[in-house]
């Protein structure tokens, strides 16, 4: 009888567990990127000489809270300059306010990072580096998107060199 009592016990304990977790609502599960965008454009640069270049960037986003999102991704350029061709990598992080107008998703950002500048003459140089831009994403489907930007960047901690940029892109949204 004891056994049988017991064996009750425990199927009705495992019951009420199933019918409980059944009440719990499922967690929609998060990924730690919520889009990725890959974009090329034109470079004025004012460095050691000035000029144009062609840019090359790559960044991915987390939506915050609301409005606000994360940027982090980097620009990869090839300028110009007195000494010679240079190689540049700028890796940034941004803070980006966004609005939903139709399709149409204006956005205004700025953030920081620095500059790795590497020629043959000078070699590598860190320049710390302070970005603002704004722009515009046109989605063209369910998560696929165009972007367009304009950034001004200010490198070294006196703005001695300085870059404008006009980007554009395509985009996608993660599940």
């Amino acid at each position: 009888m004891r056994r049988v009592a017991s064996l009750m016990s425990f199927a009705l304990l495992v019951c009420a567990a199933s019918a409980a977790s059944a009440q719990d609502l499922p967690r929609p599960q998060r990924s730690s990127i919520d889009g990725v965008e890959l974009l090329v454009g034109v470079m004025d640069f004012d460095m050691s000489g000035t000029g144009r270049t062609v840019p090359f960037a790559v960044r991915g986003t987390k939506a915050l809270a609301g409005n606000l999102s994360l940027e982090f991704g980097g620009t990869l350029a090839w300028p110009e300059q007195q000494i010679g061709r240079s190689a540049m990598v700028v890796p940034e992080v941004r803070l980006t306010y966004s609005w939903a107008v139709g399709r149409v998703r204006p956005f205004v950002s700025g953030g920081g990072g620095f500059a790795a500048i590497q020629n043959d003459l000078a070699g590598m140089r860190w320049r710390s580096s302070l970005v603002a831009g704004g722009g515009a994403r046109v989605f063209l489907a369910d998560r696929l998107y165009a972007v367009g930007e304009m950034r001004l960047r200010g490198l070294s901690s006196n703005f001695g060199a300085s870059t404008g940029e006009f980007l554009g892109g395509i985009g996608w949204e993660l599940p």
